[in-house]
């Protein structure tokens, strides 16, 4: 799986977890708001009612003491209640009279009806011309006879019947004339008008408000359906309650109006909640979609952006062609150089480099390996043509070693003598060490012949402690040094040459100092030899096939493989040409290098 699509499934589950528990957290406190607002709302119109109630039948109570306090309609009422006229007359003008104070008070006008009646069937009223007939009072006087004082009626009781398509509600209270009960005096109200509740009502398609007496009554209900709701229901507390007939549950706020013995019930079918609530679901699930949507397409895009870097630097790392490196093909080392990342992502575009960089040793370390298998092979076939030459050679030698002992020429026989030496030396190849007593001995060898060769005009001196003579170094490491110095040291000059090899011990180092006395380095050559040194003793290693001083850089490849970097070789010119072999205490073991001092710390 791509890195980029990890990101985005990584980024897409966290934005998720977070969206999914702002959603939930949102819902929640969302639910609980409308909760806490409903049921603010519920109180509120509770309150509203309950205070219109009240008014209601404060006015009612209001209207009923003005008339009780009213002298003129007291003595009327009296003289209505006590006719004891044969013919009726005076009660009948005094009912006339009672009925004319009715009419003058202004707060009559605001209900159905103002009427009075006793237990003795007297009754009038301020709607006589709605009366059809006299109402039938017995019950309504039976019940008020149980109940001293105020009585509030309700309209269903059905105790009195004015018109039976009308249903009113109202207060009744007993009229005293000098201590003496005349009767009763009720103000009446159609049940109609105390749809006025209604206004408080927010919304009243969906709440429906239900008003019960004490004993259980129905005293309103805004939808004449009714709920039987426990009296007992608890009261001020907005609540769920379930009809155990329907199971319809219902949100209701049970408010008691004590002074009037009332209990009113605001309610809503919870099925408006429900709705409620999955609306405000949906919307939140709405608006967490339309922040997912634009989400995604950022972490998306977000994530593409981040891993443009990586992405490109995978595509290189597989078009990376190796063949096309090891071959210097100028496309494939412009490709591997060229960045394609960008600056602004350090940390990949530090990788990169170091992925160039990377690239780049391994392609000269592959370039340095196959100019080393070329070397080895190259080196198989000198040592095929070395298996076929010896062999003429010392036949050759032998040849000349007869001949010039036949005639007496001992010198001859001895330069034939210290060149079979060397040549048996240089195509041994049992080993490729020898030790440095070995060296010296072929070294000397090789001068003797030199000898020959300048008679007078060669002086050399090898001064090496014998204490040395046992460290091992690579075979013909000093013979191509010293040869270099007598071919390369004179130019052609027919001069006195002067050669020492001088060797010296310190508490770590073994020191071999090659000197002669000839023109040095030039400055350029100097710089040269000096580079290729350092390139060879920092891995960057060539096997030198044409140019000058070959033998010298060949001995300091071969003493550094040798000696895995500790044998170093340094050059400079000191009244000639000087090159100096240092050989440090690791490339000896131990026993070795405490020998060599001892023995020289004896001599």
């Amino acid at each position: 799986m791509r890195l980029s699509t990890k990101m985005i499934l990584l980024y897409s589950v966290v934005i998720a977890a977070a969206l999914g528990t702002f959603l939930s957290y949102t819902i929640q406190s969302t639910m609980e708001g409308a909760n806490k607002f409903t049921a603010a709302r519920f109180a509120n119109m509770s309150a509203s009612i309950s205070l219109d109630i009240q008014q209601d039948i404060d006015m009612m109570r209001i209207t009923l003491e003005t008339l009780a306090d009213n002298t003129s309609f007291l003595s009327a009422l009296n003289q209505y209640v006590r006719d004891d006229s044969g013919d009726g007359k005076m009660g009948t003008a005094a009912r006339t009279a009672a009925l004319q104070q009715l009419y003058q008070s202004p707060l009559v006008d605001r209900y159905y009806c103002v009427a009075f009646f006793n237990d003795q069937g007297q009754y009038f009223s301020s709607s006589s011309d709605k009366d059809s007939e006299q109402p039938d009072t017995r019950a309504l006087l039976d019940a008020l006879s149980a109940i001293p004082g105020t009585y509030l009626l309700s309209p269903n009781q059905q105790l009195i019947t004015l018109d039976p398509r009308i249903q009113v509600y109202g207060l009744i209270e007993p009229i005293f004339f000098h201590g003496k009960l005349l009767g009763y005096l009720a103000a009446l109200s159609e049940i109609s008008a105390f749809d006025h509740v209604l206004t408080f009502i927010d919304n009243s398609n969906e709440i429906n408000v239900e008003v019960f007496t004490d004993d259980g009554a129905l005293f309103y209900s805004s939808r004449g359906q009714t709920v039987p709701f426990p009296l007992e229901l608890p009261q001020n507390e907005m609540q769920d309650w379930a009809d155990p007939k329907t199971q319809t549950v219902y949100n209701v706020l049970h408010t008691y109006l004590h002074p009037l013995r009332l209990h009113l019930y605001i309610l809503q079918d919870n099925s408006v909640s429900v709705q409620g609530q999955q609306t405000i679901i949906k919307t939140a699930l709405e608006r967490g979609l339309l922040i997912a949507l634009p989400a995604l397409v950022l972490i998306t895009l977000l994530s593409l952006s981040l891993t443009r870097s990586i992405r490109r630097l995978t595509q290189k790392v597989r078009k990376t062609s190796s063949k096309g490196l090891l071959l210097s093909d100028p496309a494939a080392l412009e490709a591997l150089n060229h960045t394609v990342t960008s600056p602004r992502d350090k940390e990949i575009y530090a990788l990169e480099i170091a992925y160039i960089q990377m690239m780049a040793k391994l392609r000269e370390n592959a370039v340095n390996e196959l100019a080393l298998r070329e070397g080895a092979l190259q080196a198989q076939l000198n040592a095929l043509q070395t298996q076929i030459n010896p062999h003429f050679i010392y036949n050759t030698l032998n040849i000349i070693s007869a001949k010039s002992m036949e005639s007496g020429n001992l010198e001859i026989i001895e330069i034939c003598s210290q060149f079979a030496s060397m040549l048996r030396y240089s195509t041994d190849t049992r080993s490729r060490t020898a030790t440095l007593e070995e060296e010296i001995e072929n070294v000397r060898d090789y001068l003797m012949l030199a000898k020959a060769r300048y008679e007078d005009n060669l002086e050399y001196v090898i001064d090496v402690p014998r204490s040395l003579y046992g460290i091992e170094i690579p075979k013909l490491t000093l013979q191509p040094l010293v040869e270099n110095a007598l071919n390369h040291g004179f130019d052609g000059k027919n001069i006195l040459r002067k050669l020492s090899i001088i060797g010296t011990l310190t508490q770590k180092e073994l020191i071999l100092t090659i000197r002669d006395n000839g023109n040095g380095f030039s400055a350029d050559m100097l710089h040269s030899l000096r580079q290729r040194i350092d390139e060879i003793e920092h891995g960057l290693v060539s096997i030198e096939k044409s140019g000058g001083h070959i033998g010298m850089v060949n001995t300091c490849l071969r003493l550094y493989y040798y000696s895995k970097g500790t044998m170093h070789m340094s050059i400079h010119n000191d009244g000639g040409a000087v090159i100096t072999l240092t050989i440090r205490g690791t490339s000896m073991t131990d026993s070795r290098l405490s020998s060599c001092r001892a023995l020289a710390s004896i001599r």
